[in-house]
């Protein structure tokens, strides 16, 4: 099957990799321009946040692609809530009508529930704050789910999504991205925000948040203008950046 990708986006395929985000990063460092979308049919070497491991079979989809924002770390880290909903809007287009799909902060994709997609934000940065490069690294459980992890996962084929190809879902990933992408360089982040808190997981419950240090329970309250999630704790608003939430 073809793959047809929107411009400005080019395709680099590949059939194995050590990992999508490492090849982007050597063509980062090397120069390559914006717009490249590596895709690997495998991965020998893949990951997730925080250096965990992320078991790549053939028959799953794995990419990355490469950009160069022109603004502040901190503001091109709102781009992985814009993958993450454009993840979860290509999963929900070939499910059966009715699965709930959802965003779980700050960048996963559940089913039902359970993971589905992840989403591995990795950048360069340049004096004062600014951006050399950033790549976006997308996994999406297409025909295997792992099964011995901490958090439940799933797969499109176990959620009925039946005959989705890597490519299919490459094609349409990357067209929502873009309009997001597009959305957000011309409007800023709110119009991403409200979409990805329509589809927030566990939003008004309670969640447990696990910090580098200490470990929190508290109600989702909302999503700040940044990104960051406000956890209600004994009465009080706290503002997190960074961490991973369970219920």
């Amino acid at each position: 099957m073809t793959v047809n990708l929107p411009s400005p986006f080019k395709l680099l395929a590949y059939e194995s990799l050590d990992s999508t985000n490492e090849e982007a990063k050597r063509l980062a460092e090397g120069g390559a321009a914006e717009g490249c979308v590596i895709w690997a049919r495998e991965q020998t070497a893949g990951r997730g946040r925080r250096g965990r491991e992320w078991v790549s079979r053939e028959g799953n989809l794995y990419c990355s692609i490469l950009l160069r924002p022109d603004c502040h770390a901190f503001k091109a880290m709102q781009l992985s809530f814009i993958a993450s909903l454009s993840m979860a809007e290509a999963v929900a287009s070939v499910l059966p009508k009715g699965t709930f799909v959802d965003c779980k902060w700050p960048n996963d994709v559940l089913v039902e529930g359970r993971k589905i997609s992840g989403i591995l934000l990795e950048s360069q940065t340049v004096p004062l704050g600014g951006m050399d490069w950033l790549i976006i690294g997308a996994g999406l459980n297409i025909n295997h789910y792992p099964e011995d992890v901490e958090f439940p996962a799933t797969s499109i084929k176990r959620e009925g999504g039946g005959g989705v190809t890597a490519e299919m879902m490459i094609e349409t990933f990357s067209r929502r991205f873009l309009a997001g992408w597009v959305t957000w360089k011309n409007l800023g982040f709110q119009p991403a925000r409200k979409a990805w808190l329509k589809r927030a997981a566990w939003l008004g419950k309670e969640i447990t948040v696990r910090l580098e240090r200490e470990t929190l329970k508290g109600e989702f309250r909302n999503l700040d203008k940044d990104g960051a999630l406000i956890l209600l704790l004994d009465g009080e608003e706290r503002r997190i950046t960074a961490g991973d939430v369970f219920v």
